[in-house]
């Protein structure tokens, strides 16, 4: 590999003659407001110390991919680097530079700010091509234009609508305290600096990447992997030009695992350990680390074949959970790794036909729900059973049967039986920290009434109850919790009976869309039935509206009926 020196950039001299661009294959802008903050207070810090001096700041280092392509622009020639590290403070910074563009007053500063970020021929300094937002991050270079909140569809690009705000509000803060934004100009372009590795040698972009991430870089597991993936491509491959196919088929790969994570972060180090625990960690009955992980990635992956198939084997369960985190009306059992990875393993395996699927994930749901929902179990709980299940249903594939899988899903909760299970919910006098498992009950009441009559539950208001941002939103207490003293609530309880007890049993609580909830509050039973009307195609609401009162033996009935649903 030739030797490639490190040189050291003002963002000035480093956007003279340069145009960056992001490929397809990189992870998309997902700085959070946290990392923002660190930026602005550097920032602040700089300007607090040195005044009018010449003192400069050390940001980061960056790893750019020289593609030797140059675009005229009049007298320059722009040349072409691919950012294969660093993107994420670079997008930050030219996203504060068209900030302070469009608060320039300076006629002069601000067309020079504005052709700095797109050139002359419409180029853009740095251009967004892998993230499924690209539109609003170019746009907004452009035109100025922040995203309105019907356009935000995603979680990349909320994260993109975060921080175009806190960038504005970061400048107002500026401008309160006494700067202006011309200082801010000159000090970013002028005394930031950062080191800048760059190199044709594709091969050696990631050999560099992993060697300054070796050395204690904060970096992303998954990002970590993938610079593996493709060291391993190119070394392995018997060609330059095996290598380029190689290469060029983990790009599509990893564009696909990118695009799925831009939906919903699933965490990158999740993502390796479970994959991994899925493929190499059957022995050891617990979810492999991250660095071990890592390891049997390497020993794995011998041959540059193999780094393609390590890559769709990341980018399917990156799809499974991505799904299952996306599911709301799974949070009351998926908050537990080990049955996220259980799941993904269902999701996967090609012993199952769509319908065997469907229902194993179904035991696979209930089983857990009553190991880690109505027996409350922390996360310690019957790990290795669960991470030797998964790790069996994948290797084993297609040799095993879906009668096995369900016999094993079966034993899996067959130390915590459902009559236990309804001996805890009915001996449950808590709400507070249950909110989630008592919308996950509820509606699986709704479910069962409505199987009961050879129905199907009405997806409109599935829809709104588990669009809320929390359960507590949708779970309504009939006997208010708060009652007016001596009102109509008064002598509905059994004498003796501790009110709040009473309040908080999952036979008093009611699923109820977010907007009628709130409006319910501490009305009478009678109001209240009239809020609860509104909420038609609820069965479980409409055998509430069949009581004509709302007491103690109304509230231990109901309860029956739920834990034997």
């Amino acid at each position: 590999m030739p030797m490639i020196e490190p040189k050291y950039f003002t963002l000035n001299t480093l956007f003279a003659d340069r145009v960056f661009r992001i490929p397809r294959f990189q992870r998309f802008y997902s700085w959070q407001t946290k990392q923002r903050e660190d930026l602005f207070n550097d920032l602040q810090d700089l300007y607090n110390k040195d005044k009018g001096g010449d003192r400069h700041h050390f940001m980061a280092t960056i790893v750019c991919y020289r593609t030797g392509e140059k675009r005229p622009v009049k007298a320059i020639d722009y040349k072409i680097y691919e950012i294969v590290d660093g993107q994420q403070r670079i997008t930050t910074l030219v996203m504060l530079f068209k900030a302070l563009e469009k608060r320039l007053d300076d006629p002069e500063v601000k067309k020079d700010v504005s052709r700095m970020l797109v050139k002359d021929d419409d180029n853009l300094l740095l251009l967004q091509t892998n993230n499924i937002n690209d539109h609003l991050f170019n746009r907004y270079l452009r035109d100025g234009k922040t995203p309105q909140k019907s356009e935000i569809k995603t979680h990349a690009d909320q994260n993109f609508y975060s921080a175009v705000r806190e960038i504005d509000s970061f400048l107002d803060k500026w401008e309160e305290n006494g700067a202006t934004a011309m200082d801010l100009l000159r000090l970013v372009r002028n005394r930031i600096g950062l080191v800048v590795y760059d190199t044709e040698d594709s091969n050696a972009v990631y050999t560099i990447f992993e060697c300054l991430n070796s050395r204690g870089l904060e970096v992303d597991w998954l990002d970590k992997t993938k610079s593996v993936l493709m060291g391993i491509a190119f070394e392995k491959s018997k060609s330059q030009h095996a290598a380029n196919a190689k290469i060029d088929e983990l790009h599509n790969l990893w564009s696909g695992i990118y695009n799925a994570i831009a939906r919903y972060p699933v965490p990158g180090h999740e993502i390796l350990r479970v994959t991994s625990s899925l493929y190499f960690g059957a022995g050891g009955g617990k979810p492999l680390s991250s660095e071990d992980s890592m390891d049997e990635i390497r020993k794995y992956c011998d041959n540059a074949r193999k780094t393609i198939e390590m890559t769709k084997r990341l980018q399917s369960v990156t799809e499974k959970l991505v799904g299952i985190h996306m599911n709301p009306s799974l949070a009351a059992v998926t908050r537990i790794l080990q049955v996220r990875v259980l799941g993904v393993a269902l999701m996967l395996t090609e012993a199952l036909g769509d319908e065997e699927r469907r229902t194993a994930l179904e035991q696979w749901e209930r089983v857990s729900f009553r190991i880690f929902g109505l027996f409350w179990n922390d996360a310690r709980v019957k790990v290795g059973d669960y991470i030797r299940l998964a790790a069996w249903i994948v290797q084993e594939g297609a040799t095993i049967s879906y009668k096995e899988i369900m016999d094993k899903l079966y034993t899996l909760g067959s130390e915590y039986p459902i009559k236990d299970a309804v001996q805890e919910l009915l001996g449950r006098r808590e709400y507070e920290g249950f909110e989630e498992e008592s919308r996950y009950i509820l509606w699986r009441y709704e479910e069962y009434l409505a199987a009961q009559e050879g129905a199907e539950v009405n997806q409109e208001l599935r829809e709104k109850i588990w669009a809320a941002r929390s359960a507590a939103e949708t779970v309504e207490h009939i006997f208010p919790r708060h009652p007016v003293p001596g009102g109509p609530w008064k002598g509905k309880l059994m004498v003796g009976a501790h009110r709040e007890k009473q309040v908080y049993r999952i036979g008093n609580l009611l699923l109820l869309p977010p907007s009628l909830n709130s409006r319910a509050g501490n009305r009478s039973f009678r109001e209240k039935k009239k809020i609860y009307k509104k909420a038609e195609g609820l069965r479980v609401v409409e055998a509430v509206l069949k009581k004509s009162d709302w007491n103690q033996a109304a509230i231990n009935q109901r309860e029956k009926k739920l834990a034997l649903s």
